[in-house]
């Protein structure tokens, strides 16, 4: 996904990108996106992207207001911009994909290039039997709804619930919970998400699906581990405080952000899974010797994002007068 919102870097504030479903305007914001050298410097692995980090582009390539060629020579003429071709190269496999697939790429067994691979039996049949929705209806709608307890799908979900977009990294994020921890049928999730998504494009959206849920063209088991996913990516909270009214207090420490289940933040649910299950094995080390998941150091719930800079900074209470932190665990 090449589409996002504007706003404080990081929190993933949305902006329209609506205005961009014509081909003079996405033209326009694909020159500025290069050549102003925003797409060289993007942050492209940020919770929550912005508009300096995004090029905001999926919504007109999913309408064919511009195609992936022009994306591509744009990208090519331009140092530093070669990801945002090779993502074009990624589109193009999945619809390639999705068209040698068929039919079968709605099965939940996956497709036939699978056939053959270590761990799957001969017809290409995963090794996975999916529980349904509808006879899991709390676990469904609580993944799907955004308040599974975990605060980065969370966080996902509702913006895109909000906006019809949430960037790639967080996409993975909610699809592993569900694929993998919750063992719910991924094509739910697929389904959920071609309704949400402004920018879908039906063999990238099924095709990542499949991908995640091990049942595409390359079967390898993926599992994100969200709440070190988020202690990385959304290190000062600053994602889920904009998405997430229940963590938006300033009072909050980002420990306590991050995993509020265990500070006791009010109105917060139990987590849907364990989520001891949650964290890299480094990161549940550190979480049993230090108390903390974060490294040792300034809070970064307690830093802002300087532009001008592009580093973080101590930020200070509301109120502006300089002599008050926020609160460090």
């Amino acid at each position: 996904g090449g589409e996002g919102g504007g706003g404080i870097r990081g929190s993933g504030v949305e902006c329209s990108t609506a205005t961009l479903a014509t081909e003079h305007a996405a033209l326009s914001r694909l020159r500025r996106f290069v050549g102003s050298g925003m797409a060289a410097s993007a942050d492209r692995h940020l919770a929550g992207t912005g508009e300096a980090d995004s090029s905001l582009l999926g919504v007109p390539l999913a309408l064919g207001c511009l195609s992936p060629r022009q994306v591509h020579e744009a990208a090519a003429a331009t140092e530093g911009c070669g990801w945002l071709g090779s993502h074009m190269d990624m589109r193009d496999y999945f619809i390639y994909a999705g068209m040698a697939a068929g039919a079968a790429l709605f099965s939940s067994r996956g497709w036939r290039p699978v056939h053959g691979r270590k761990g799957f039996p001969k017809g290409g049949e995963a090794l996975v039997e999916w529980l349904q929705p509808a006879q899991h209806e709390n676990a469904w709608r609580r993944w799907a709804t955004g308040h599974t307890g975990l605060p980065l799908v969370d966080a996902a979900m509702r913006q895109l619930q909000q906006t019809g977009y949430c960037s790639n990294r967080v996409r993975q994020n909610a699809a592993s919970l569900l694929a993998k921890d919750l063992r719910l049928d991924w094509r739910a999730g697929a389904e959920w998400f071609q309704w949400l998504l402004t920018d879908h494009e039906v063999s990238a959206n099924w095709g990542n699906w499949s991908y995640f849920a091990g049942a595409g063209g390359d079967p390898k088991q993926r599992h994100f581990r969200t709440v070190s996913q988020a202690a990385k990516y959304d290190a000062g909270g600053l994602y889920v405080r904009r998405w997430l009214p229940e963590l938006a207090d300033e009072a909050l420490c980002v420990e306590a952000v991050l995993r509020p289940y265990a500070h006791a933040v009010e109105g917060w649910p139990s987590p849907l899974v364990d989520p001891d299950t949650q964290l890299t094995w480094q990161d549940a080390q550190r979480l049993s010797e230090t108390g903390r998941v974060l490294p040792a150091g300034p809070d970064p719930g307690a830093m802002a994002w300087d532009e001008r800079t592009r580093s973080y900074s101590p930020r200070y209470a509301s109120g502006g007068s300089g002599d008050k932190l926020y609160t460090p665990c």
